[in-house]
């Protein structure tokens, strides 16, 4: 009887190790979910308790791979999708980097603001999309893959804010509101980076004027300037 047992139980355990191979310790894969609300779920079976519904776009890791079920982590909880609904394709648009930080967006080992942080790449940087989710594409830079915040990346360059000048001008700072200092930016906008407050009557080298804002260069650093606060 034991024997009979035994011969059953075999073929069933092999089918399971078959169903899912788990991946390689040093390297995590994830992978988006397509087609609608998928379900996490317990067991891999249809049958199983629910854990919960991910929509489209949705990045989670895979633990386990298998032909019909993927064993996976998303939000903290752990468990099975459908292996046909998880999208590990590629894109292969450009897009670019577009932040109002100043200090360019980062590249992430993972689709999360907690993942290691590889590289930061500055505004206007081309990106190529390998796989888009919703709120984090892995892309390629440089040779380089990780993660961004799909926010952060746009179909087009910023438009340009300044046209270069033949030859450097000198200009004074000046605050039209009636303030005793002007801002020094990392890059053109009022949401931007200050490198630092300068005292109105700092003399500036203006290396680009635009109407807006202008580049400029002081003590051997170059920013940017509000136009309206530069005496030519």
């Amino acid at each position: 009887m034991n024997n009979r047992k035994s011969s059953r139980i075999l073929p069933a355990l092999l089918a399971a190790t078959l169903a899912l191979t788990p991946l390689a310790a040093s390297a995590s894969e994830y992978a988006t979910v397509k087609g609608g609300g998928l379900n996490l779920r317990e067991k891999a079976s249809l049958e199983a308790k629910v854990l919960g519904q991910y929509w489209t776009g949705t990045w989670i890791e895979i633990v386990e791979k298998g032909d019909e079920w993927c064993k996976v982590k998303v939000n903290g909880k752990e468990g099975y999708m459908m292996t046909k609904y998880l999208n590990t394709g590629t894109a292969g648009a450009t897009l670019y980097v577009r932040t109002n930080t100043g200090i360019g967006l980062n590249l992430r080992a993972a689709p999360s603001l907690d993942a290691e942080i590889i590289t930061s790449f500055p505004i206007d940087t081309a990106v190529t999309v390998v796989q888009r989710g919703a709120a984090w594409h892995k892309v390629k830079v440089s040779e380089q893959e990780g993660y961004m915040s799909s926010k952060y990346l746009v179909a087009s360059k910023a438009p340009a804010y300044t046209t270069p000048l033949s030859s450097p001008v000198t200009a004074t700072m000046k605050n039209i509101n009636g303030g005793s200092v002007v801002n020094f930016r990392l890059y053109p906008g009022m949401n931007t980076k200050i490198i630092k407050a300068y005292p109105v009557g700092t003399q500036v080298t203006v290396l680009e004027k635009g109407v807006n804002w202008s580049k400029v260069e002081i003590n051997g650093q170059q920013g940017y300037v509000s136009t309206y606060m530069l005496k030519f």
